[in-house]
């Protein structure tokens, strides 16, 4: 019981700890802001010149041919020490300054030839010392797997400034994908201490594997992780295959936490999602279709696995009741509709926000949401781990119980075998008796009668009660007890064939666990001794035991503790069965001798 408890406590704080890390990084990424000077000194360079047009950035161009030329020029005056912040999105893309070369990026060999395009590049390029007025040219050419083109506006100020700006505008995105990837891997640790325990350690496996996909597709979006990790490739593939997989994880979330009657919709929407992510991993791999152009299947394909998520939610927790559905109902409504609301936003409202902000809009209130019903969820795995504790133990106590049986009827069969030798030699023995006396030796006679009528072990243990099954369990510690040197020991049970309600192996576990106790109990005290009597009277079976001791140990609320290695569950299985059958028990220790009483009501 002692490990038992020590166990819990010791899962109670990993739960604590695990809310209170959420709580943390939420808020880390919740309340940071750096400080920016007020007049923040950083330009936006937006007005520029193409081909003779006026244009502002930013732009997109449509129904380009791959490798398309775009060439725009604008004119900047620049403050001593000024740098530029550019971003090309599946572009490559040469800038000059007066002419002169200062920056290129997606040129052939500059990123791996399966990717097809350029990754998206953001890069803060220094200016050369020139005149008061510099003149920029940018020399884009166009996406060979999208006939669409974006350009962006280029900033112009010293670093810091620059660096102020883009965490004022994407710096909570940057932590919040941050803690997202934290978290992931504190489910990942807390999932292998729950793994042993079933569903519980697979649930927050799911649950931080979503994390972490989420948290990668963030992390691979925000601008400002390219200035950061200077290599485009890895952040695409972060982004792309972060989307492309999220829904995986948190499908079989679902089957395993909701346990769900329209299982197999969402076991076959995970396995399409599997299908889909090799299928598009393997286009880009040998280079046919990029993750970026796949990216409009799966604007499809994720929402409409979180929309179904929230419908099967929905319909669990009204058609069948279910309490975990209802629980998760509204975070996975919230994740649906902010999926909803970034692809609408990415096609139609053209919102001027960093991307994935809705989805991490959705999933900052689905994290929050699904926290606290994690301590719901860790609160009923205790209570699981402790029935199953208690039926483990019991399940012991009633193997244990089936062995002393087995030893019971091999001793009755040992006593029939030789109670049909016995009479089997009977002739035999009579011819020697009577040539014994027949020749005058009466003493020898005399000595060979007793040593035939001499009891066997078996037969020096009566029977104490008038159920086999419970006079199996009491002979054996009655035999224990003698063998253990206690010769003060008495039973008797007034326990019938038919128990009622209460079923006998029930009893056996009483009266066994009574009696080993009181055996381990006598072990070093001066005269020992057992007594247990039980009596029945109107459906009331009263069972009593006293027993010498010679030490006992008590808890802080003045319970008994067991001296087993490791804690015992003796007595609490008896008040266990005792009160599961109307009843109870009370046990007391006075002037070194440990009473015991226990009331069952059989009918």
């Amino acid at each position: 019981m002692r490990v038992h408890k020590i166990q819990r406590a010791v899962m109670t704080a990993l739960s604590l700890l695990f809310l209170a890390l959420v709580t943390l990084l939420l808020g880390a990424a919740l309340l940071f802001r750096p400080e920016v000077d007020p007049r923040d000194g950083v330009e936006t360079v937006s007005d520029w010149s193409m081909d003779g047009e006026d244009i502002r950035l930013p732009r997109s161009f449509s129904r380009l041919s791959p490798r398309t030329p775009l060439t725009l020029t604008a004119r900047i005056c620049p403050e001593p020490g000024d740098y530029l912040y550019i971003k090309a999105v599946y572009t490559p893309v040469r800038l000059y300054a007066d002419g002169h070369l200062i920056f290129e990026y997606g040129q052939d060999g500059d990123f791996p030839a399966f990717l097809l395009d350029p990754p998206t590049k953001t890069a803060l390029v220094p200016l050369p010392e020139t005149g008061p007025e510099v003149t920029l040219t940018l020399e884009y050419l166009s996406p060979s797997q999208r006939d669409v083109a974006t350009l962006h506006p280029v900033l112009l100020g010293s670093p810091a400034q620059i660096t102020a700006r883009l965490f004022t505008e994407m710096g909570f995105s940057l932590f919040f994908s941050v803690f997202l990837l934290v978290l992931g891997m504190i489910m990942a640790l807390v999932s292998l201490i729950f793994l042993r325990f079933g569903s519980s350690g697979t649930a927050f496996f799911w649950l931080g594997l979503f994390s972490l996909c989420t948290g990668a597709w963030s992390f691979g979006e925000c601008n400002l992780t390219g200035l950061l990790i200077d290599n485009p490739p890895l952040l695409y593939l972060l982004a792309f295959l972060g989307l492309f997989t999220l829904a995986i994880p948190l499908l079989r979330f679902a089957l395993v936490v909701l346990r769900p009657h329209a299982r197999p919709l969402l076991e076959t929407l995970c396995s399409l999602m599997v299908l889909c992510v090799c299928g598009a991993a393997a286009l880009q791999l040998f280079g046919i279709v990029s993750l970026s152009r796949s990216m409009y299947l799966f604007h499809v394909l994720t929402p409409a696995c979180l929309c179904a998520l929230a419908g099967t939610a929905l319909w669990e927790g009204i058609r069948f009741r279910n309490r975990m559905a209802r629980r998760l109902l509204l975070p996975m409504a919230v994740l649906a509709l902010s999926a909803l609301l970034e692809v609408a936003n990415y096609y139609l409202f053209r919102l001027n926000v960093q991307k994935s902000f809705f989805v991490q809009a959705g999933v900052l209130v689905f994290v929050v949401l699904v926290s606290i019903q994690c301590g719901h969820f860790m609160a009923e795995t205790l209570e699981l781990l402790e029935e199953n504790y208690r039926l483990e133990k019991e399940l012991s106590l009633l193997e244990r119980q089936a062995r002393m049986q087995e030893e019971h009827y091999r001793r009755i069969t040992e006593a029939a075998l030789q109670e049909k030798q016995q009479r089997h030699d009977f002739r035999h023995h009579t011819a020697v008796l009577r040539g014994l006396l027949e020749k005058g030796e009466a003493h020898a006679a005399s000595a060979y009668l007793d040593a035939l009528t001499a009891p066997s072990s078996w037969e020096s243990l009566p029977s104490v009660c008038r159920n086999e099954t419970v006079n199996a369990v009491a002979l054996h510690y009655l035999d224990m007890a003698a063998r253990s040197g206690i010769t003060d020991c008495s039973i008797r049970l007034e326990i019938p064939e038919d128990t009622g309600s209460v079923p006998a192996h029930a009893l056996c576990v009483v009266v066994g666990n009574l009696l080993e106790n009181a055996v381990e109990a006598c072990a070093g005290a001066d005269a020992p001794f057992i007594r247990m009597r039980g009596r029945l009277a109107d459906g009331l079976l009263t069972i009593v035991m006293d027993n010498r001791y010679a030490g006992i140990s008590r808890t802080p609320e003045g319970g008994f503790l067991s001296g087993k290695p490791g804690g015992g569950i003796g007595l609490l299985s008896v008040r266990s069965i005792a009160e599961k059958y109307g009843g109870g028990c009370r046990f007391e220790a006075a002037d070194s001798v440990f009473s015991s009483s226990v009331y069952l009501r059989l009918s």
